[in-house]
Protein backbone atom coordinates (compact mmCIF):
# COMPACT_ATOMS: atom_id res chain seq x y z
CA UNK A 1 0.00 0.00 0.00
CA UNK A 2 2.80 2.43 0.86
CA UNK A 3 4.53 1.54 -2.41
CA UNK A 4 1.35 2.20 -4.43
CA UNK A 5 0.76 5.47 -2.60
CA UNK A 6 4.28 6.61 -3.43
CA UNK A 7 3.80 5.80 -7.11
CA UNK A 8 0.45 7.57 -7.19
CA UNK A 9 1.94 10.64 -5.53
CA UNK A 10 4.78 10.70 -8.05
CA UNK A 11 2.39 10.38 -10.99
CA UNK A 12 0.15 13.11 -9.56
CA UNK A 13 3.07 15.50 -9.15
CA UNK A 14 4.33 14.69 -12.64
CA UNK A 15 0.88 15.39 -14.13
CA UNK A 16 0.63 18.65 -12.18
CA UNK A 17 4.06 19.72 -13.41
CA UNK A 18 3.05 18.97 -17.00
CA UNK A 19 -0.18 20.94 -16.64
CA UNK A 20 1.75 23.90 -15.22
CA UNK A 21 4.37 24.04 -17.97
CA UNK A 22 4.26 25.28 -21.55
CA UNK A 23 6.44 26.48 -24.40
CA UNK A 24 5.39 30.07 -24.94
CA UNK A 25 6.14 33.16 -26.98
CA UNK A 26 5.45 36.71 -26.02
CA UNK A 27 6.64 40.31 -26.06
CA UNK A 28 8.45 41.78 -23.07
CA UNK A 29 6.63 44.97 -22.10
CA UNK A 30 8.36 45.67 -18.79
CA UNK A 31 11.50 44.59 -16.93
CA UNK A 32 11.22 44.51 -13.13
CA UNK A 33 14.75 44.01 -11.71
CA UNK A 34 13.75 44.33 -8.05
CA UNK A 35 11.07 41.67 -8.47
CA UNK A 36 13.41 39.60 -10.69
CA UNK A 37 10.57 39.46 -13.19
CA UNK A 38 9.62 40.16 -16.79
CA UNK A 39 6.14 41.30 -17.78
CA UNK A 40 5.14 39.45 -20.88
CA UNK A 41 2.29 39.86 -23.35
CA UNK A 42 1.63 36.21 -24.16
CA UNK A 43 1.24 35.60 -27.90
CA UNK A 44 1.56 31.83 -28.36
CA UNK A 45 1.38 28.69 -26.25
CA UNK A 46 -0.52 30.14 -23.29
CA UNK A 47 -0.57 27.57 -20.46
CA UNK A 48 -3.78 26.61 -18.68
CA UNK A 49 -5.17 29.58 -16.77
CA UNK A 50 -3.54 32.24 -18.99
CA UNK A 51 -5.34 33.73 -21.98
CA UNK A 52 -3.61 34.67 -25.22
CA UNK A 53 -2.92 38.39 -25.21
CA UNK A 54 -2.85 38.56 -21.41
CA UNK A 55 -0.04 40.41 -19.67
CA UNK A 56 1.60 38.17 -17.07
CA UNK A 57 4.51 38.69 -14.71
CA UNK A 58 7.08 35.87 -14.85
CA UNK A 59 10.06 35.33 -12.61
CA UNK A 60 13.28 34.96 -14.60
CA UNK A 61 16.96 34.23 -14.05
CA UNK A 62 19.44 37.01 -13.27
CA UNK A 63 21.04 36.79 -16.71
CA UNK A 64 17.66 37.16 -18.44
CA UNK A 65 16.78 40.14 -16.24
CA UNK A 66 20.07 41.85 -17.09
CA UNK A 67 19.53 41.34 -20.81
CA UNK A 68 15.93 42.49 -20.35
CA UNK A 69 14.68 42.01 -23.93
CA UNK A 70 12.44 45.06 -23.47
CA UNK A 71 10.12 45.43 -26.46
CA UNK A 72 11.37 42.22 -28.02
CA UNK A 73 9.62 38.92 -28.64
CA UNK A 74 11.01 35.92 -26.79
CA UNK A 75 10.39 32.19 -26.61
CA UNK A 76 10.75 30.31 -23.34
CA UNK A 77 9.60 27.43 -21.20
CA UNK A 78 7.01 28.65 -18.67
CA UNK A 79 6.57 26.72 -15.43
CA UNK A 80 4.44 27.36 -12.37
CA UNK A 81 5.98 26.59 -8.98
CA UNK A 82 6.40 28.26 -5.58
CA UNK A 83 3.20 30.23 -6.29
CA UNK A 84 4.77 32.06 -9.26
CA UNK A 85 5.16 31.65 -12.99
CA UNK A 86 8.80 31.28 -14.06
CA UNK A 87 10.58 31.49 -17.41
CA UNK A 88 13.38 29.09 -18.28
CA UNK A 89 15.45 28.77 -21.48
CA UNK A 90 14.66 32.31 -22.63
CA UNK A 91 15.68 33.10 -26.23
CA UNK A 92 15.01 36.20 -28.36
CA UNK A 93 12.93 35.69 -31.47
CA UNK A 94 13.28 39.11 -33.06
CA UNK A 95 15.81 41.90 -32.95
CA UNK A 96 18.48 43.43 -35.18
CA UNK A 97 19.87 40.75 -37.46
CA UNK A 98 17.33 38.02 -36.64
CA UNK A 99 16.01 37.58 -40.20
CA UNK A 100 19.51 37.66 -41.69
CA UNK A 101 20.58 35.04 -39.13
CA UNK A 102 17.80 32.68 -40.22
CA UNK A 103 18.68 33.04 -43.90
CA UNK A 104 22.41 32.69 -43.28
CA UNK A 105 22.05 29.56 -41.17
CA UNK A 106 19.78 27.97 -43.78
CA UNK A 107 22.65 28.33 -46.26
CA UNK A 108 25.05 26.89 -43.67
CA UNK A 109 22.77 23.88 -43.25
CA UNK A 110 22.60 23.25 -47.00
CA UNK A 111 26.39 23.53 -47.32
CA UNK A 112 26.95 21.21 -44.35
CA UNK A 113 24.52 18.60 -45.67
CA UNK A 114 26.53 18.36 -48.90
CA UNK A 115 29.88 17.88 -47.12
CA UNK A 116 31.79 14.63 -47.28
CA UNK A 117 31.86 12.75 -43.98
CA UNK A 118 35.65 13.00 -43.96
CA UNK A 119 35.75 16.73 -44.58
CA UNK A 120 36.08 19.27 -41.76
CA UNK A 121 37.88 22.56 -41.22
CA UNK A 122 41.66 22.27 -41.14
CA UNK A 123 44.51 24.76 -40.90
CA UNK A 124 44.36 27.01 -43.95
CA UNK A 125 40.60 26.64 -44.51
CA UNK A 126 38.22 29.59 -44.32
CA UNK A 127 35.40 29.17 -41.81
CA UNK A 128 31.84 29.61 -43.13
CA UNK A 129 29.83 32.63 -42.12
CA UNK A 130 27.13 31.78 -39.59
CA UNK A 131 25.00 33.59 -37.02
CA UNK A 132 24.24 32.90 -33.37
CA UNK A 133 22.96 34.72 -30.28
CA UNK A 134 25.49 35.94 -27.73
CA UNK A 135 25.32 36.51 -23.96
CA UNK A 136 23.97 40.02 -24.57
CA UNK A 137 20.94 38.61 -26.39
CA UNK A 138 22.21 39.98 -29.71
CA UNK A 139 22.34 38.24 -33.09
CA UNK A 140 25.97 38.08 -34.22
CA UNK A 141 27.42 36.99 -37.56
CA UNK A 142 30.98 35.71 -37.74
CA UNK A 143 31.66 38.11 -40.60
CA UNK A 144 31.25 40.92 -38.06
CA UNK A 145 34.58 39.78 -36.58
CA UNK A 146 36.43 40.00 -39.89
CA UNK A 147 39.47 42.17 -39.54
CA UNK A 148 40.17 40.81 -36.06
CA UNK A 149 41.65 37.42 -35.14
CA UNK A 150 39.83 35.30 -32.59
CA UNK A 151 40.17 32.13 -30.55
CA UNK A 152 37.19 29.76 -30.83
CA UNK A 153 36.21 26.79 -28.68
CA UNK A 154 33.18 24.64 -27.75
CA UNK A 155 31.83 23.94 -24.24
CA UNK A 156 28.58 23.42 -22.37
CA UNK A 157 27.83 25.06 -19.03
CA UNK A 158 26.59 21.90 -17.29
CA UNK A 159 29.86 20.05 -17.96
CA UNK A 160 31.23 18.78 -14.64
CA UNK A 161 34.49 17.16 -15.79
CA UNK A 162 37.20 19.49 -14.40
CA UNK A 163 39.70 18.74 -17.17
CA UNK A 164 37.23 19.42 -20.00
CA UNK A 165 34.91 22.44 -20.36
CA UNK A 166 35.76 24.13 -17.02
CA UNK A 167 39.50 23.91 -17.75
CA UNK A 168 38.98 25.15 -21.30
CA UNK A 169 36.93 28.13 -20.12
CA UNK A 170 39.55 28.97 -17.48
CA UNK A 171 42.22 29.05 -20.18
CA UNK A 172 40.05 31.20 -22.46
CA UNK A 173 39.59 33.66 -19.58
CA UNK A 174 43.36 33.65 -18.99
CA UNK A 175 43.98 34.31 -22.68
CA UNK A 176 41.66 37.29 -22.49
CA UNK A 177 43.56 38.66 -19.49
CA UNK A 178 46.96 38.19 -21.17
CA UNK A 179 45.82 39.75 -24.45
CA UNK A 180 44.37 42.78 -22.67
CA UNK A 181 47.82 43.62 -21.33
CA UNK A 182 49.71 43.20 -24.60
CA UNK A 183 49.33 45.94 -27.20
CA UNK A 184 50.12 43.64 -30.12
CA UNK A 185 47.12 41.47 -29.18
CA UNK A 186 44.60 44.17 -28.30
CA UNK A 187 42.39 43.19 -31.25
CA UNK A 188 42.25 39.51 -30.32
CA UNK A 189 38.65 38.34 -29.79
CA UNK A 190 37.18 35.22 -28.19
CA UNK A 191 34.26 33.01 -29.23
CA UNK A 192 32.79 30.15 -27.23
CA UNK A 193 29.99 28.03 -28.74
CA UNK A 194 27.79 25.78 -26.60
CA UNK A 195 27.24 22.09 -27.27
CA UNK A 196 23.94 22.35 -25.35
CA UNK A 197 21.78 25.11 -26.86
CA UNK A 198 18.51 23.86 -25.40
CA UNK A 199 19.79 24.65 -21.89
CA UNK A 200 22.47 27.28 -22.55
CA UNK A 201 20.33 30.32 -23.27
CA UNK A 202 21.89 33.80 -23.56
CA UNK A 203 21.00 34.45 -19.91
CA UNK A 204 22.64 31.22 -18.75
CA UNK A 205 25.77 32.02 -20.78
CA UNK A 206 25.84 35.53 -19.30
CA UNK A 207 25.91 34.12 -15.77
CA UNK A 208 28.48 31.51 -16.80
CA UNK A 209 30.80 34.24 -18.09
CA UNK A 210 30.50 36.13 -14.82
CA UNK A 211 31.43 33.01 -12.89
CA UNK A 212 34.73 32.85 -14.75
CA UNK A 213 35.46 36.58 -14.56
CA UNK A 214 35.10 36.98 -18.33
CA UNK A 215 34.76 40.55 -19.60
CA UNK A 216 32.15 40.92 -22.33
CA UNK A 217 33.74 43.60 -24.50
CA UNK A 218 35.64 41.14 -26.75
CA UNK A 219 34.22 37.77 -25.70
CA UNK A 220 31.19 36.17 -27.39
CA UNK A 221 29.47 33.20 -25.75
CA UNK A 222 27.18 31.86 -28.42
CA UNK A 223 24.02 29.77 -28.63
CA UNK A 224 21.38 29.02 -31.25
CA UNK A 225 19.15 26.13 -32.27
CA UNK A 226 20.29 22.51 -32.07
CA UNK A 227 20.38 22.34 -35.87
CA UNK A 228 22.83 25.23 -36.16
CA UNK A 229 25.06 23.79 -33.42
CA UNK A 230 25.03 20.36 -35.08
CA UNK A 231 26.04 21.94 -38.40
CA UNK A 232 28.94 23.76 -36.71
CA UNK A 233 30.13 20.63 -34.94
CA UNK A 234 30.22 18.89 -38.30
CA UNK A 235 32.04 21.82 -39.93
CA UNK A 236 34.66 22.04 -37.19
CA UNK A 237 35.08 18.28 -36.82
CA UNK A 238 33.80 17.91 -33.25
CA UNK A 239 32.06 14.68 -32.20
CA UNK A 240 29.37 14.51 -29.50
CA UNK A 241 27.20 11.82 -27.97
CA UNK A 242 24.53 12.14 -25.29
CA UNK A 243 24.99 9.48 -22.65
CA UNK A 244 23.82 9.07 -19.04
CA UNK A 245 22.31 12.56 -18.93
CA UNK A 246 25.40 14.38 -20.12
CA UNK A 247 27.23 15.19 -23.37
CA UNK A 248 30.39 13.26 -24.17
CA UNK A 249 32.48 15.06 -26.75
CA UNK A 250 35.83 15.52 -28.40
CA UNK A 251 37.51 18.90 -28.16
CA UNK A 252 39.39 21.22 -30.50
CA UNK A 253 40.35 24.87 -30.09
CA UNK A 254 40.99 27.18 -33.02
CA UNK A 255 42.80 30.41 -33.81
CA UNK A 256 41.07 32.20 -36.69
CA UNK A 257 43.01 34.96 -38.43
CA UNK A 258 41.66 38.38 -39.39
CA UNK A 259 40.57 37.06 -42.81
CA UNK A 260 38.49 34.25 -41.33
CA UNK A 261 40.97 31.45 -41.99
CA UNK A 262 41.97 28.71 -39.55
CA UNK A 263 45.52 29.63 -38.55
CA UNK A 264 46.03 27.15 -35.73
CA UNK A 265 44.06 24.12 -34.56
CA UNK A 266 44.75 22.23 -31.34
CA UNK A 267 43.06 18.91 -30.69
CA UNK A 268 42.08 17.75 -27.21
CA UNK A 269 41.59 19.40 -23.86
CA UNK A 270 45.23 19.93 -22.90
CA UNK A 271 46.14 23.03 -24.89
CA UNK A 272 48.06 25.83 -23.20
CA UNK A 273 47.70 29.60 -23.23
CA UNK A 274 51.36 29.94 -24.31
CA UNK A 275 50.92 28.06 -27.58
CA UNK A 276 47.90 30.16 -28.55
CA UNK A 277 49.64 33.40 -27.57
CA UNK A 278 52.65 32.46 -29.68
CA UNK A 279 50.41 31.59 -32.63
CA UNK A 280 48.47 34.86 -32.26
CA UNK A 281 51.66 36.94 -32.15
CA UNK A 282 52.71 35.45 -35.48
CA UNK A 283 49.57 36.61 -37.29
Amino acid sequence: MIYRTTICSFVFLSVCAALNAASIRGRVIEVLPEARSLKLEVKEGAPEGIELGATVEFRAGPGDIEIGYLGREIRAEAEYYNKNWHLEQVFPVDGLGSKAATDLNARLHDATASMSRRKFLRVGDYIPNFAMIDQRGEFVQMNQLKGKPFVLNFIFTRCTVPTMCPASTNRMASLQDIASNEMALENLQFVTITFDPEFDSPGVLREYAKGYGIASDNFYLMTSTQEVVDDLLRQFGILTMEEDGTINHTMATFLIDANGRVSFRKEGASWTTNEFMEAAREL
